[in-house]
């Protein structure tokens, strides 16, 4: 069996840089509980007030998909509603286990009612994801090893152990002290951030093989990566593992097409070889070998789901990018590639005007809003990036795949 202790306590400690007495929400899937545990455990060893396990369920998901329509899959109970009011209020912290153990459950669903009922789930919850995005409350999203996710990633033959000895050097768990190796990381993503920042961009231009996309920036844009600050100035780690530099977009501007060069999920349901076109920051144009139905809801969702609210810059030769695999999880592979996110952008990356607040004030600064957020992997090693400063001058990004700050 395998031992996760000095995981759990690298999520707990740098992750969420868990208070003492605090309280943690663990939401993750049958086939990752014994990671689940190993959190609960462990936070509590260093002090947690209590911890909640939350178990979903995509196998079940199916057969309630399958068993109803219509109004039936738009009911969410008040108690959910409730539940997340209080952990707002009673300022919760959260970590999200990936579902990479029930990656294909839902790939024969009928897509129609999936985006209803993730469409109801979403608008009665959005208030707790926008308190999220702004930051305001620690969480953090990692994946745990399993035998499905192995046989993804290795081949039929593969073991979680072999699975699991591929992510430790990916998580900085071969260090001979992973938490300061964190630290270290967090301030090399810092240093990079800091440049791209000092270059003042008006935008960046991407180009690869099926790729020729303009993306425009706010002038209040900042570019962030590694450690985010809470309220009460604790450094969190939202994404373990992460390799990404990022940024919030403006919304309205975005021309060109783009290819996405690794599978994902939407809507819990795998998506490949997906190609958008943009004009004035909006998809007017898409396809997909497969799952292009259920891109269509993704898009139809609202009226935020076709513009971006995120572009994130990755080098290729990033650990998770170097091992060569395809991990199938999008917090992986996002940490792998450039990546673009349709839906809502996070207002922590723009400078905004205090008490800037409400989707129709983030929008006037440039701020895309929607239910949705799914980021789409767009790197490769032909992939070149150039910005552009309001004057017009060049800056060589990324060429061949690799940064050229």
């Amino acid at each position: 069996m395998i031992d996760y202790k000095d995981y759990a306590r690298v999520v707990l400690k740098k992750g969420l840089n868990l208070k003492k007495d605090q309280n943690l929400l663990i939401n993750c899937n049958a086939g990752n509980y014994d990671m689940a545990r190993e959190l609960a455990k462990e936070a509590y060893a260093l002090g947690a007030g209590y911890v909640e396990i939350s178990v979903m369920d995509n196998y079940i998901t199916r057969a309630r998909l399958s068993a109803q329509d219509g109004k039936s899959l738009e009911y969410v109970p008040n108690f959910e509603i409730g539940k997340g009011h209080q952990l707002l209020s009673e300022d919760w912290a959260r970590i999200r286990i990936d579902s990479t153990e029930e990656q294909d459950v839902l790939s024969d669903a009928d897509s129609e009612k999936l985006g209803t009922l993730s469409r109801a789930k979403r608008s009665a919850l959005n208030f707790v994801s926008r308190s999220m995005m702004n930051g305001e409350h620690p969480w953090c999203v990692i994946c745990s090893p399993g035998p499905e996710w192995a046989k993804k990633v290795h081949g039929e033959d593969a073991t979680t152990e072999e699975l699991w000895e591929t992510l430790k050097p990916v998580l900085r768990l071969d260090q001979k002290d992973p938490e300061k190796a964190w630290e270290d990381h967090g301030k090399s993503l810092w240093e990079r951030c800091a440049r791209l920042n000092n270059m003042k961009l008006d935008r960046l231009h991407f180009e690869a093989e099926g790729t020729d996309l303009t993306i425009g920036l706010n002038t209040i844009s900042r570019w962030h990566g590694g450690p985010s600050s809470l309220p009460d100035g604790r450094m969190v780690f939202n994404n373990m593992p992460t390799e990404e530099v990022f940024t919030t977009p403006d919304f309205s501007r975005c021309e060109g097409s783009v290819r996405v060069t690794k599978a994902l999920k939407v809507l819990e349901t795998p998506v490949e070889g997906a190609r958008f076109r943009f004009e004035k920051g909006r998809v007017v144009e898409f396809s997909a070998h497969r799952g292009e139905d259920v891109l269509q809801k993704f898009l139809d969702m609202d009226e935020g789901a076709r513009s971006l609210g995120e572009v994130a810059l990755v080098d290729e030769s990033s650990p998770i990018a170097a091992s060569g695999l395809i991990f199938g999880s999008i917090l992986y592979d996002e940490n792998a590639s450039c990546h673009i996110a349709l839906g809502a952008g996070y207002p922590t990356c723009l400078e905004l005007p205090p008490g800037t607040s409400g989707d129709e004030a983030l929008r006037a600064h440039g701020c895309n809003t929607s239910l949705m957020h799914t980021d789409f992997m767009i790197g490769s090693s032909d992939l070149n990036v150039t910005g552009y400063d309001k004057e017009g001058k060049a800056w060589p990004v990324i060429r061949n795949g690799s940064f050229a700050l």
